[in-house]
């Protein structure tokens, strides 16, 4: 499942979760693109202090943005 289908579905797939509006998919998506871009994130399978310290370095904001890896991660196993 590529990670917009994830993010439209994953108040169905994972208990708990929340339906996103379409502007907040986007906003994962533009979050995501640019922390490759910025070679930040860089494909990892798991976060580790070292991908958490490179975010929080770059974005004040950091806890959306690892919000945003953890999403990624998770729609892998789907």
């Amino acid at each position: 499942m590529d990670f917009k289908d994830y993010l439209k579905y994953k108040h169905v797939l994972k208990k708990g979760e929340r339906k996103l509006k379409e502007i907040s998919i986007e906003q994962y998506i533009n979050r995501l693109e640019n922390m490759r871009r910025e070679g930040i994130y860089n494909e990892e399978k798991q976060i580790d202090q070292v991908l958490e310290k490179k975010v929080q370095e770059r974005y004040k904001d950091w806890k959306t943005y690892m919000k945003t890896i953890e999403h990624y991660l998770y729609s892998k196993n789907y």
